[in-house]
C-alpha cells in the first residue's frame, strides 16, 4: 500500500491568487480598449510598454489566455500549472526590472507605493510558484 495522497485543496492563498489572476487576465483582454482611452495603459512585455492599439489588441488577449489558463490550473489544482507558475515567477521580476531600467527617467510613485506593488507582484508570482512547488503532491 502506497503513501496516502493529500486531497487537492486550494486553500485561501491559492484561491485568492486564482481569482486575482483571472482579474488580471480580464484586464489583459481589454488592454486595447484601455489603451484607446489612455495610451499610458498599454501592456508591458519584457519592459516595453505598447502604446498603440494594434499590439495591445494582439498581445493583450494572448497574455489574457495565458493568465486565464494559469488561474484555471490553480483553481482545478492541475499538475501542468507548476511549469507555468515557474515561468511566470521568472517573467514578473524580469519584466519589472527591465521596465524600470528602460523608463528610469520617468517620475516614480512614492517609495511606499513601489514597495507595496513589488510585494504583491512578487508574492503573486514567486510566492505562488514556491507554494505550488512545495505542495506539488496536492496537484493532480
Amino acid at each position: 500500500m502506497g503513501a496516502p495522497t493529500l486531497p487537492a485543496t486550494r486553500g485561501k492563498f491559492l484561491s485568492t491568487i486564482a481569482v486575482l489572476l483571472a482579474v488580471l487576465a480580464l484586464s489583459n483582454f481589454t488592454k486595447a480598449f484601455q489603451n484607446m482611452s489612455d495610451p499610458t495603459k498599454g501592456l508591458v512585455v519584457f519592459g516595453v510598454r505598447f502604446e498603440t492599439v494594434l499590439p495591445n489588441a494582439i498581445l493583450g488577449p494572448l497574455f489574457g489566455i495565458i493568465l486565464a489558463a494559469y488561474a484555471y490550473g490553480i483553481w482545478k489544482m492541475q499538475r501542468w500549472v507548476l511549469p507555468l507558475a515557474i515561468a511566470y515567477a521568472f517573467y514578473v521580476p524580469v519584466n519589472l526590472v527591465v521596465f524600470w531600467f528602460l523608463h528610469g527617467t520617468m517620475t516614480h510613485p512614492p517609495v511606499i507605493g513601489l514597495l507595496i506593488y513589488h510585494a504583491v507582484a512578487f508574492t503573486g508570482s514567486i510566492g505562488t510558484a514556491l507554494y505550488l512547488a512545495y505542495h506539488h503532491d496536492r496537484l493532480h
